[in-house]
């Protein structure tokens, strides 16, 4: 009888460590020790220097060009996003998400995948995510909070490895929003702008950057412009808008853009952008 329940035992226990591999997802860069992790903007500077000193395996190694996709999810609440998400998915190397949830779902993606706590909104825990085809070098999350609902909103700053020893510096941010003047959202500009200053690569700065004031778009115009950034254009612009501005943008540095398009979709409350990217190889 003894036998018997030990295993029963054993069984039951296969059974759950199965069932907890299926439901869990992949682990993130930062569980499997894979990629160097940083929380704070001094950590993230130094982490980055680090990685300048060093050489990649050519797992890491990013080919020259690459598609994109940028998209506010909206927590998922909405009916079809996740069906929505994965035919995007297929087609995207990497994938910049705002409105993110830590969810099985989502970071079955790709095979690599990071995350930066935002808010909490009715108990679920929301923030960025980008997901990628290949490891990323260093990963770092800034927090800033919104000055009047005092809720933190993320940046995701990824470094990948390139080719011939450059490094690929990626920016998902969710820019603040409700505010009285733009000075928190300068400073959260103005942090993300420190690391870019530092790097000396292509750069892709995007996501929902709730740029809806004219104060807003000229303070992240002249921020970027300033680092020798441009922004993508769009032959049908369908990107979502409030009183009339666009608040979903891609900016680049060191990269071409080949094409953009931004589908209509009625999954979330705003629309993806869609890009294909090529590493110009002369750099900054």
């Amino acid at each position: 009888m003894a036998s018997y329940l030990r295993i029963f035992l054993l069984l039951v226990c296969l059974g759950a460590l199965s069932w907890y591999s299926f439901s869990s997802g992949p682990s993130s860069d930062e569980q499997q020790g894979i990629t160097k992790t940083a929380v704070d903007l001094a950590n993230c500077q130094q982490q980055l220097a680090q990685s300048r000193m060093q050489t990649y395996a050519e797992h890491y190694i990013l080919p020259y060009q690459f598609k994109l996709l940028s998209w506010n999810i909206y927590k998922a609440q909405i009916d079809g996003l996740l069906t929505d998400l994965q035919k995007l998915n297929d087609n995207a190397d990497i994938v910049l998400l705002q409105e993110a949830i830590e969810e099985p779902a989502l970071t079955k993606l790709k095979p690599y995948w990071r995350f930066a706590k935002g808010y909490k909104s009715g108990g679920v825990q929301s923030g960025v995510m980008t997901l990628s085809r290949w490891p990323a070098a260093v990963h770092c999350t800034l927090t800033h909070v919104e000055p009047c609902l005092r809720s933190p909103k993320a940046t995701n700053i990824v470094e990948y490895a390139l080719p011939d020893q450059q490094l690929l510096l990626s920016i998902n941010l969710h820019g603040i929003n409700f505010t009285f003047g733009v000075s928190d959202f300068k400073q959260q500009l103005d942090d993300a702008a420190s690391i870019m200053r530092m790097h000396k690569g292509p750069i892709v700065f995007a996501g929902d950057l709730n740029t809806w004031s004219d104060e807003r778009q000229a303070l992240l115009q002249q921020t970027l412009t300033q680092l020798g950034l441009h922004e993508a254009i769009y032959l049908d612009d369908k990107r979502t808008k409030a009183f009339g501005l666009a608040l979903d943008q891609v900016w680049v540095r060191g990269v071409k853009i080949e094409t953009t398009v931004v589908p209509e979709l009625a999954s979330s409350d705003h629309n993806p952008i869609i890009a294909t990217l090529t590493i110009e190889h002369q750099t900054l």
